[in-house]
């Protein structure tokens, strides 16, 4: 490609402006750019290569051993494995070799029962967190079983903002991160997106909210527009997504302990955000994404077509870039260091991401591509866990274990 693909936008497409302090952000990063600027020096950090060590799941075989979808991993103080299998609701423990030791849960509203999994994580007691659709439920693991404590409520009851991680503060105070709505929901857009935000809940079970971002920033690489169609007699109206495929996109991260991140994949510029609340930025070395490939080019223009489609629109807001954006996602292990993933060119075998203690580049880690991260991956500074996939679509929880490269 010469350039990128040209589809006007529509009339009825909406999409954020720029505001005044975006501009202004837009022209320090240009100074900062400046070629009178003296260039970054970043240190030489040690390296570490990541292999499959252990994989569990099978095609058939005994039930355990047998995953629907796999919503959740985590390891407990043991090194027992968890995993929250989606469509059987229950959690399967195995041991580190991965022999299979017991499970919990299955499909109910009833205590100790789960239903739409979404998330592990532990408290700072050490207890065990379940985020489900409508609520939480809290368990204690023993040698041979799980022992249900108590529930709570979901500030986000229902699939919406479902797949958001959960953390805890460095007072131990559940942090919810979901979707709120926007203060300026005026129309039926901003009223069905809302805003992403952290829901603080206080031990007198007031909640804080923190917006991560404004809209505008948020909403990187969308548009929307607004029907109205007939069904059944009655007129429905709603909204239709519209995506800059390939194009930047707003991530966040979150760690135990109450740090956090931000950012849009176009630039590695990151605004981290430290338990106290001090906000300090994390600016990689320059990066330029990958170019699209022949088959990626194609997927984008089929999925163009697709939302005019669905939209009935003429012409699509975004184009085509050539390039990806030099970021992938961002998230962090159970050290509290942010791992910060870099795009991989198409059909290439490995991943690869620089892991920061605060703002100081400390390592960088090298795994399978064929392993692909969760909602809320885990990860140390020795080992990962993720998900592989053969050609039948049959899922296992892999394990990589990682040494410094030679």
């Amino acid at each position: 490609m010469n350039g990128p693909a040209t589809f006007s936008r529509p009339r009825a497409a909406t999409r954020p402006t720029v505001t005044a302090a975006t501009r202004a952000a837009l022209a320090l990063a240009m100074l900062a750019c400046a070629e009178d600027e003296p260039a970054r020096v970043f240190p030489e950090v040690p390296t570490f290569e990541g292999s499959i060590d252990l994989e569990i799941g099978e095609m058939d075989g005994d039930d355990p051993y047998l995953f629907t979808r796999i919503a959740s991993i985590a390891e407990d103080a043991q090194g027992r494995l968890l995993v929250a299998d989606g469509q059987t609701s229950e959690i399967r423990v195995f041991e580190s070799d991965g022999g299979f030791a017991f499970r919990f849960g299955g499909y109910g509203e009833g205590p100790g029962e789960l239903s739409d999994i979404c998330c592990l994580a532990f408290g700072p007691d050490g207890q065990l967190w379940v985020r489900e659709s409508a609520r939480y439920s809290v368990f204690a693991l023993e040698s041979a079983s799980a022992e249900y404590l108590r529930g709570m409520r979901s500030l986000h009851p229902g699939m919406v903002g479902l797949r958001d991680p959960f953390t805890f503060d460095a007072d131990g105070n559940l942090v919810n991160v979901g979707p709120v709505t926007s203060e300026d929901a005026t129309n039926l857009t901003a009223q069905l997106r809302g805003v992403t935000a952290r829901l603080q809940v206080n031990p007198d079970g007031a909640v804080d909210t923190v917006v991560l971002a404004d809209a505008e920033r948020q909403y990187t690489g969308q548009a929307t527009t607004e029907f109205e169609r007939e069904f059944e007699g009655r007129s429905v109206r709603g909204i239709m997504y519209l995506h800059h495929w390939f194009g930047p996109t707003w991530i966040h991260a979150h760690a135990q302990g109450g740090a956090w991140a931000e950012a849009i994949t176009s630039q590695y510029s990151i605004n981290y955000h430290d338990p106290d609340g001090t906000v300090s930025l994390i600016e990689g070395p320059p990066l330029e994404g990958p170019m699209l490939s022949r088959d990626e080019l194609a997927t984008a223009e089929s999925r163009i077509q697709r939302e005019l489609d669905r939209s009935d629109l003429d012409d699509h807001p975004f184009g085509i870039p050539e390039r990806k954006p030099p970021l992938e996602g961002m998230f962090f292990d159970a050290g509290g260091r942010l791992w910060v993933e870099k795009t991989g060119a198409d059909g290439e075998e490995v991943r690869e991401a620089d892991v920061w203690a605060g703002t100081e580049l400390v390592a960088r880690y090298r795994w399978p591509r064929r392993i692909a991260e969760l909602p809320s991956p885990w990860a140390t500074d020795s080992m990962l866990y993720g998900i592989t996939t053969d050609s039948l679509g049959v899922q296992r929880v892999a394990r990589v274990r990682f040494a410094p490269r030679n």
